[in-house]
């Protein structure tokens, strides 16, 4: 069973298992019938406004949430979406440790969640795994992000806007994190936290070549990843690798090709 905001997506050819929610509502009748032995959380509301405001208003929800769903006298695994922005302002391989020093409001917040988290998993003798997602792009994101909004551009034959081209991210495809959450969710007592990225660092003026051409730049790529380019963080993935035998397969190259498929797709079928 999945919950949504969206009415429009209950609509949808099948999408009988989903039934509407909204964070910091009671949870819904269908929810608590359910009786869900697996919990994979990855809700944030107002993306992209990391305001202070907005922060303690998901931490507040999510909190209620949380009380509300460990309730549920089957409910054996918690799974949650965390950020990389939880490590702060730390440049190179994560240390991928629990106990991290964020920085911003968003961050700390996730922090203050998942500290929260962890004491109430334990008492309720709930495994808990909590992922810190880097860069996660594919089908569905915002037209605003990186890589939707150069795809867009591009398809309208705009010349696209680099602010900081040379800035440098570990950028994961949204199909290889899913996989990271069925694993998870299917595993019996897996890691505690674990990070959920490439693996290596991207610079952002090739990602608009490797979207402007799709092609001829896997060994560039490749070599990069043994010169990180710049300062950046990119995700330690030894845990997720050792206790979930989880690895990204979706490179740059393919995963680029994938969403600007997908995008194409919605376009014609008007979603």
């Amino acid at each position: 069973m999945g919950t949504t905001r969206e009415s429009d997506i209950l609509a949808r050819p099948s999408r009988g298992s989903m039934c509407k929610y909204r964070m910091g509502e009671p949870l819904p009748e269908v929810m608590a019938e359910f009786e869900p032995e697996a919990l994979a959380h990855l809700a944030w509301d107002g993306i992209p406004d990391f305001s202070r405001e907005k922060c303690l208003n998901n931490r507040l929800d999510q909190e209620s949430f949380f009380r509300s769903i460990l309730m549920s006298p089957v409910l054996r695994r918690v799974v949650v979406a965390g950020t990389c922005r939880e490590y702060g302002d730390l440049t190179g391989r994560s240390p991928g440790t629990v106990e991290v020093s964020p920085v911003d409001e968003f961050g700390r917040v996730k922090d203050v969640l998942h500290q929260g988290l962890r004491t109430a998993c334990e008492e309720a003798r709930i495994d808990l795994t909590w992922f810190r997602l880097f860069y996660v792009y594919g089908p569905g994101q915002r037209r605003e992000s990186l890589i939707p909004s150069l795809l867009h551009q591009l398809g309208s034959g705009q010349v696209p806007h680099l602010e900081n081209p040379d800035s440098a991210h570990d950028f994961v495809y949204v199909g290889d994190v899913a996989t990271a959450f069925r694993l998870a969710v299917e595993s019996t007592g897996g890691p505690e936290v674990a990070d959920l990225g490439s693996g290596h660092l991207c610079r952002v003026k090739k990602v608009l070549q490797v979207a402007t051409t799709e092609s001829g730049l896997v060994a560039q790529l490749a070599a990069e990843r043994f010169n990180p380019p710049g300062n950046g963080l990119w995700a330690n993935l030894s845990t997720a690798r050792g206790m979930l035998d989880w690895r990204p397969r979706t490179g740059l190259v393919e995963g680029i090709r994938l969403t600007r498929l997908a995008n194409l797709e919605s376009q014609i079928n008007g979603i």
